[in-house]
């Protein structure tokens, strides 16, 4: 099992990211994530089956205290931003900080910006975004939609597959014995 959380501000999607991939549904009018909400999603790749255990995480700072716990034991963190919204692009500074001080030194980061079926609103550009990214070193960036669904699924498939092959000697270990 590998524990991937979605962090970012309130409301630029991280509870409707994890709903499209666990059940396929989106709802418009998501209730506030209040702590924590979980899901899982089965991946098979190659003779190995596994879980990620997908943890949604509360955006408003009056959460921020708690949500801290979390970063513990998370093999990979989706640091996610809403393309509509510059400051919550501005905000991923503190967020990857956050991270950098809570996660264990090997965490997979990934940079996700949602909303992208709300184009004609973009406040944040993509090359702003790869630019964050190359600059902080995360290991991709995509910009998703969990309304359409467009590159969810390619998140996390990517997700599992890095966790996979960054993990892969300990899991043949795990399914040998």
């Amino acid at each position: 099992m590998f524990k991937l959380i979605v962090i970012g501000d309130s409301a630029v999607g991280k509870s409707c990211l994890m709903q499209r991939i666990t059940t396929n549904e989106f709802n418009e009018d998501h209730e506030v994530t209040v702590g924590v909400e979980f899901g899982t999603l089965v991946v098979k790749m190659e003779q190995s089956v596994f879980k990620l255990q997908i943890w949604d995480t509360a955006g408003q700072e009056s959460f921020k205290s708690i949500t801290k716990i979390f970063y513990r034991g998370a093999q990979c963190v989706f640091l996610c931003f809403d393309i509509t919204r510059m400051d919550t692009f501005l905000n991923l500074e503190t967020w990857l900080r956050e991270v950098r001080q809570q996660s264990e030194p090997n965490v997979v980061v990934v940079l996700l910006g949602n909303m992208k079926d709300r184009e004609e609103q973009r406040e944040v550009p993509t090359e702003q975004a790869q630019e964050f990214q190359r600059k902080h070193g995360i290991a991709h960036y995509l910009e998703t939609s969990a309304k359409t669904g467009e590159n969810v699924k390619e998140i996390f498939t990517l997700a599992a597959k890095m966790l996979y092959f960054n993990n892969k000697d300990n899991l043949t270990e795990m399914r040998d014995k």
